[in-house]
């Protein structure tokens, strides 16, 4: 029998702390995914006590990988040791639904679960399906209860929808392989209003290829070539996963074969007329951020995130003002 335990860094963080949260990420992939050695038997376990800070996007992100875990092993997975966690990193995970994604009992839920920081409005879903319609009226009914609860304008929610449904739909093509086991056409949604910020914010991950890697094989990869060899030092740029992602939004915005439905414009699409609203995209090696119609890209990094982890960020303003 083979022992793997996986420890978690302190700051659990796909910002501040990112190379050390993938890491942890993907020792999980490789140790609970691919195959033990012929002939052995291997016990994962991932310890959740050495995490002292846990972001709401490091917790969508792990809770899907521990989802697609439970569902590729047909594991019945069980926290352990919860007494010993950080209480934060535990109300936070139960705020977001984490114990109910796995089929479990809420361990905490006499003492309660309010994160101060992030008040839940959508615990984390997930699904394989698709159909444009199932997802449509599964969200259409969340965003409209939270436009009526925090007055906000509705239109912005509508185009919110089809964002989330543009960015799934494109992560898992047939003739590109992804480097561990992928639950087909899997994704992940949370939802919450952070209070200190007056702003609403959504996330949706998927574990496909990733943004930069599905360039090469569309419409997009000649204009987006292009623009690149416009850029100072044109190798880099066209191995730089946040300049790619970063060109592949400015050709679908200035193509006129683009339009509604078809690509990256439709995901920065319901920030557009926000002042405040921001879109972060995390994919592949690259991460952009998109606000007031300018977008800013970030170095990339040496680890591949898994998958493409979309942010959007949306003011709380009412319709009256």
């Amino acid at each position: 029998m083979e022992h793997v335990t996986i420890t978690p860094p302190a700051n659990f963080n796909l910002t501040e702390g990112y190379d050390a949260t993938v890491k942890c990420l993907r020792e999980l992939k490789e140790a609970a995914l691919l195959p033990a050695p012929r002939g052995i038997r291997r016990w994962v376990r991932i310890d959740f006590t050495p995490i002292k800070s846990l972001s709401l996007a490091g917790a969508v992100v792990l809770a899907a990988e521990i989802d697609r875990w439970r569902h590729m092993k047909r594991a019945k997975l069980k926290p352990r040791d919860i007494d010993a966690w950080d209480p934060e990193v535990k109300r936070r995970l139960a705020s977001i639904g984490f114990f109910e994604l796995l089929g479990i009992d809420n361990p905490i839920e006499d003492e309660g679960v309010i994160d101060e920081q992030n008040v839940t409005i959508l615990p984390l879903i997930s699904g394989q399906r698709l159909e444009r319609e199932e997802l449509h009226g599964l969200l259409a009914a969340i965003m409209k209860a939270v436009a009526r609860v925090l007055r906000q304008d509705p239109r912005v929610y509508g185009a919110l929808i089809e964002a989330v449904y543009n960015s799934i739909t494109h992560a898992y093509p047939d003739e590109i392989k992804c480097e561990f086991p992928p639950l087909k056409n899997g994704w992940w949604a949370t939802a919450g209003w952070s209070p200190m910020q007056n702003s609403i914010k959504f996330w949706v991950y998927d574990q496909g290829v990733g943004i930069p890697a599905t360039l090469p094989r569309s419409s997009y990869w000649e204009p987006v070539r292009a623009l690149l060899a416009k850029a100072p030092v044109v190798g880099r740029s066209l191995g730089d996963d946040s300049h790619l992602i970063k060109a592949a939004l400015e050709v679908d915005r200035t193509s006129l074969s683009g339009g509604h439905g078809k690509g990256l414009q439709d995901v920065v699409a319901p920030v557009h007329d926000l002042a405040d609203g921001s879109v972060r995209i995390l994919s592949g090696r690259g991460a952009i951020l998109h606000s007031s119609g300018e977008t800013k890209v970030t170095a990339d990094r040496l680890l591949h995130l898994g998958g493409t982890l979309i942010e959007w960020t949306i003011p709380v303003v009412s319709a009256s003002e």
